[in-house]
């Protein structure tokens, strides 16, 4: 299989970047644990040959995350090599044909502190629908479980910019603890917590004091922060399609859900009240989730299920 190489990057505006490999139709990538270990061979390989740096990964079971520093440049080299070997081992111990993988893997320069970090703990995050809060660090096949001392350090994994400023317990608690942007998307990536509008419409409700059915009605001309803000919050946490959005609150079209999104992140920057509303419903998501995550009866087959994922 050849990885195609042909989309132009952006591989000039920074040494840093966030990398997503994604099975081509979403189709699984990994069917065993001795899988997992035969790409972690290749990639510590291919960043080896290359001089590349790997900071941060989390291997899911049809894509993979990655935070590489490429110093050198000779990243597009390192993947085309990893993908190419990668699939075919794959296809040979599955009997399969085709390819593999997408045909352009994913790639975000990363260009300050900040940002990085927030991709640090979004690749960190990615397993915690297969295996929990409570068992996210014991996670085999991510590095968090590395840098909180749950396993040894692999000798081609670096630490020290990740941890900056951390202990293994408090990175441990950074990465778990809930936070507004948890809802948002990640660039062209999906939110780490999924919300329907369902939860948005709620939570809007419960701060502002009135009915999610008053809050779908359009108002007409009468500007309604509060339903600005529900359709705003709808559209960023990615909770259904522009053309769903505008036949549920009663738009014209999705360009019309467009335009009030716009305006709810212009009033989130210019208006201090419309900030600390939006900050309250994010809040009472949070609070929401938590409480209906106590009522949950625990599922006594999950720990079974989870130990081809954790470590052994």
């Amino acid at each position: 299989m050849i990885v195609s190489m042909t989309r132009q990057r952006d591989l000039t505006s920074s040494e840093w970047f966030h990398l997503v490999q994604k099975g081509a139709d979403a189709q699984d990538i990994f069917s065993a644990a001795s899988h997992r270990s035969a790409y972690e061979e290749l990639v510590n390989e291919s960043i080896r040959r290359f001089g590349i740096e790997l900071h941060a990964y989390a291997w899911m079971t049809n894509h993979t995350h990655q935070l590489v520093h490429a110093p050198h440049g000779g990243l597009p080299e390192a993947m085309h090599r990893l993908g190419t070997r990668y699939a075919t081992l794959y296809n040979g111990w599955t009997n399969r044909s085709g390819p593999l993988f997408t045909a352009r893997y994913l790639s975000v320069p990363i260009k300050s502190d900040a940002q990085l970090a927030q991709v640090a703990r979004y690749i960190h995050r990615n397993p915690l629908a297969i295996v929990g809060t409570q068992r996210l660090a014991d996670y085999r096949w991510s590095s968090l479980g590395a840098l909180c001392g749950r396993h040894s350090v692999p000798d081609w994994l670096a630490t020290g910019v990740v941890m900056s400023g951390f202990d293994t317990d408090s990175y441990e608690r950074y990465v778990l603890t809930p936070q507004p942007s948890d809802r948002i998307g990640h660039g062209d990536l999906p939110p780490s917590t999924p919300t329907g509008c369902d939860e948005i419409e709620a939570a809007v409700a419960a701060i502002v004091g009135r009915s999610a059915d008053d809050l779908r009605r359009s108002p007409g001309t009468v500007r309604d922060d509060a339903r600005i803000l529900m359709i705003t919050l709808a559209v960023e946490c990615r909770a259904a399609v522009s053309t769903a959005l505008a036949e549920r609150y009663g738009l014209s079209d999705p360009r019309s859900v467009r335009r009030a999104a716009r305006r709810g992140r212009a009033l989130a920057s210019q208006s201090p009240a419309f900030a600390a509303l939006r900050n309250r419903v994010l809040a009472q998501l949070d609070h929401a989730a938590a409480a209906n995550r106590s009522l949950v009866p625990p599922d006594p087959g999950a720990g079974n299920r989870q130990e081809l994922w954790l470590a052994s």
